[in-house]
């Protein structure tokens, strides 16, 4: 089933009442697929949302198993946030939307949100190349931006770990490469055939790859945060 994550491609747009969205699936997955191994991606648009609501109140995450997202309770999660929280957003299913949720520490959550629990902020959609720069992190994973050798260009270096149930079972991957971005996404190709996408969404830089920048089963897949220094 982990195959099928990596054959996603852009099959849809969408409009929301909220704003121009787009939403994508991937090809032979179900179209009500909302899930962390496929989040970056699934869309080629990402924005950022908060939550709205009266103070004390909760939206829960929604599963996708047969018959969700929905209201039901077989469908809700444990998982759940409050009005101000900030979330991550991709494609759409109905009145839902696709969320990745980065506490403060811990790991992520992801999962269908109902999209009028949800304010959309457009992010710009050139942003300055200062915003790009620095150090970012998504676990064990690193990517460094800074200027390039030209106006306008970037260079990245970064380095990616998978680690199997037994500590000694670990592969390691690196990407390096010099591009300008174009808009809010920087394409960076590397010498050894990896092939890195990433897409600068307010404070979130969301990576997804050609799954050829290293050993098996690493990628560089994921929402990266900027490092505190």
């Amino acid at each position: 089933m982990r195959t099928l994550w990596f054959r996603l491609s852009l099959l849809l747009l969408a409009p929301l009442c909220l704003g121009a969205r787009a939403s994508a699936q991937g090809e032979g997955d179900p179209a009500n697929w909302c899930r962390n191994g496929a989040f970056t991606r699934d869309s080629g648009e990402f924005r950022t949302a908060r939550v709205t609501g009266a103070k004390g109140s909760r939206v829960y995450f929604s599963g996708d198993e047969e018959g969700c997202p929905g209201p039901s309770a077989k469908c809700r999660q444990k998982a759940y946030l409050v009005p101000g929280n900030e979330v991550l957003t991709s494609r759409m299913f109905g009145d839902w939307v696709c969320a990745w949720y980065q506490p403060a520490s811990g790991y992520e959550t992801v999962g269908w949100l109902p999209a009028a629990r949800l304010a959309i902020v457009e992010p710009p959609a050139r942003p300055p190349l200062a915003l790009w720069l620095g150090a970012w992190g998504f676990h064990d994973n690193s990517l460094r931006l800074s200027r390039g050798p030209k106006a306008g260009e970037l260079r990245l270096a970064g380095d990616a770990t998978w680690v199997g149930v037994n500590p000694a079972n670990a592969h390691v991957g690196e990407v390096s490469g010099v591009a300008a971005p174009a808009g809010n996404v920087l394409q960076v190709n590397s010498e050894d055939d990896c092939r890195l996408t990433l897409r600068l969404v307010g404070s979130y830089l969301v990576a997804s790859d050609n799954k050829q920048c290293g050993g098996v089963n690493v990628t560089f897949d994921g929402v990266y945060r900027r490092r505190k220094k």
